[in-house]
């Protein structure tokens, strides 16, 4: 277990937080929140106040490589001169490990990973997802006691995001290791987070499980960002493959957690819509009322009525209250 207490520096404000042991929690925020921040602190890499406990044992005074962590950045930080396999096995070497020791333990990575078709290629061979995948096999090579991933899913096209998530989402249930992910991607965090982390500007806005976030506990500006919740009563429909939330007369796609176990039926069901989700445009397929116009530079944030919920909507489009406007919403996230 980590556990953070009144961590400020230039970013961060008083934030405390506690990370399980062989759980994945995923810290959410959009740029400048302080999320990469977070992590450096946990790994030692950059000042703070306040401090650090890896399993109630105090590290603030602790270099970061006697930390025990792997901390994997954006940019995956590959050596170009080395290739996949002699990357994997940087680690290990200069921890002084036996050559057959090292050998073996890489193979082990290679496999696990599904990377022993590049073992000898370099990194300006591999694509985005390659690299990230080489990255994430290299910070376990040590064992370490939690994995730092910052932004894992940036920069990968599709189907190498679902690659990501799997590999993830399987390293921490098969070794159990605890880890801290970072991103910007709402979707994402939603989807596989065991616990979530909000930070907005700074500050620590919501520690939990995604299910049991409640929106009287988002800011108003930060629905702009986030999405909104709704609550629906006995408008869940189901098939055996996927599931649909009738909002306002339409039918959205619904994504489950996959930590979600419940099966789809119908009955009250809350959902987040996804900021991202959310367009407005001629052609949508759910109809509202603007409430309130909130100029913003370039742009305008609006709350539009939607059948008695307030949805927050983001457009360069001016437009006054009372306006009668249609949306298009093309997914929602079960939250129960």
């Amino acid at each position: 277990m980590i556990r953070v207490v009144n961590l400020s520096n230039y970013i961060l404000k008083r934030v405390t937080a506690i990370f399980p042991h062989g759980k994945l929690t995923v810290v959410l925020g959009p740029n400048g929140a302080g999320k990469t921040t977070l992590l450096k602190v946990i790994a030692g890499l950059v000042k703070y106040e306040g401090n650090v406990f890896f399993n109630d044992v105090c590290v603030d005074n602790v270099p970061p490589f006697m930390r025990g962590i792997s901390y994997v950045p954006q940019n995956n930080a590959l050596f170009l001169n080395m290739n996949v396999k002699e990357n994997i096995a940087f680690g290990l070497k200069i921890r002084g490990y036996d050559r057959k020791y090292i050998e073996r333990h890489v193979n082990e990575l290679l496999k696990m990973l599904n990377l022993e078709h590049v073992a000898n290629k370099y990194p300006k061979m591999l694509s985005g997802g390659e690299a990230k995948k080489v990255a994430l096999a290299r910070a376990l090579a040590i064992k370490p006691k939690a994995l730092l991933l910052d932004e894992p899913y940036e920069g990968l096209d599709v189907e190498y995001k679902q690659v990501i998530e799997q590999e993830i989402t399987r390293i921490v249930k098969s070794l159990k290791i605890t880890t801290v992910l970072v991103t910007h991607d709402i979707v994402k965090a939603f989807v596989n987070a065991e616990q979530l982390i909000i930070l907005w500007n700074g500050k620590l806005l919501y520690q939990g499980t995604p299910s049991n976030m409640d929106e009287k506990g988002v800011p108003h500006n930060l629905k702009f960002w986030l999405g909104t919740l709704v609550e629906l009563e006995g408008n869940l429909i189901n098939d055996p493959y996927e599931g649909y939330v009738r909002f306002s007369n339409t039918l959205i796609p619904l994504i489950r957690t996959k930590h979600s176990t419940q099966r789809l039926s119908k009955r009250k069901v809350r959902i987040l819509i996804p900021a991202s989700a959310i367009r407005l445009c001629k052609l949508g397929n759910v109809r509202g009322v603007v409430k309130e116009v909130i100029p913003r530079g370039n742009y305008y944030n609006l709350i539009v009525d939607v059948d008695g919920f307030n949805v927050p909507v983001k457009t360069s489009i001016k437009l006054t209250e009372g306006d009668i406007v249609k949306l298009r919403i093309n997914e929602a996230i079960l939250l129960n």
